[in-house]
C-alpha cells in the first residue's frame, strides 16, 4: 500500500511540473485589453483550451445515420459525442465586448462561447445550465456539456503574450534647480 501512495505521489508531482513547464498561458481581461492597446487582432492568435471538452447529445435512430461524432449507445439511448482534448488549438471566429468565438474545427457554426468570468479569465459559457449540464448550440444542433467542460478556459502561448508586453516606464518628475545647467 505504501509503494502504491508512493507511485500516485510522484505521479502527481510529475504531472505537476510537466503542466507547469508549459509555454501556455491562460487568457485574460488584461492580456486582451493590451492586445487591443497594441493594435493587435485577436484574430491572428492562436487559442487552446485548458481542460477536455465533451458534448454529447442524444440521437434518434435515423440519425445515427448522419451524425459526425462518436456514436455510442449509453442506458439504451444513442449518444454522438464530440471530445475537444486539452490544448487543441483553436481560432477566435468573433468578438464582443466580453466574449470570443473559438473554433476548434472547420465548418459553419462549428465554435464555442468563451465569456470573461468575474475573475477575468475566458472560460467555456452555455445558453443555459440545468442539473450540471450545460446548453451549447454547436454545428446548428443543441449539445450538452457536463460541468467539468464548463471549467474549460482559454490559453495562448507565452511568448505571444510577452512579446506584445505593453512597455511601461514610470516617470518620476523634475524639479526646478537652483542652478542653470
Amino acid at each position: 500500500m505504501v509503494k502504491n501512495f508512493f507511485m500516485l505521489a510522484t505521479a502527481f508531482i510529475l504531472l505537476l511540473v510537466l503542466d507547469s513547464c508549459s509555454n501556455k498561458v491562460l487568457y485574460t481581461r488584461e492580456i486582451r485589453n493590451n492586445l487591443i492597446e497594441n493594435q493587435l487582432k485577436e484574430f491572428e492568435v492562436q487559442y487552446y483550451n485548458s481542460g477536455k471538452i465533451v458534448l454529447k447529445r442524444n440521437l434518434t435512430y435515423a440519425e445515427t445515420q448522419i451524425a459526425r461524432g462518436q456514436i455510442k449507445l449509453e442506458n439504451g439511448q444513442y449518444i454522438e459525442e464530440i471530445v475537444i482534448k486539452k490544448n487543441t488549438p483553436g481560432v477566435a471566429i468573433d468578438q464582443g465586448k466580453d466574449y470570443l468565438n473559438v473554433s476548434f474545427e472547420s465548418g459553419e457554426n462549428r465554435h464555442l462561447v468563451f465569456k470573461c468570468n468575474p475573475d477575468g479569465y475566458y472560460q467555456l459559457s452555455a445558453l443555459s445550465w440545468k442539473d450540471k449540464y450545460g446548453k451549447v448550440n454547436y454545428d446548428t444542433t443543441v449539445y450538452y456539456m457536463n460541468a467539468a467542460s464548463g471549467k474549460a478556459l482559454l490559453k495562448v502561448e507565452k511568448d505571444y503574450v510577452s512579446k506584445y508586453q505593453k512597455q511601461k516606464r514610470v516617470l518620476k518628475g523634475r524639479t526646478v534647480s537652483s542652478g542653470y545647467e
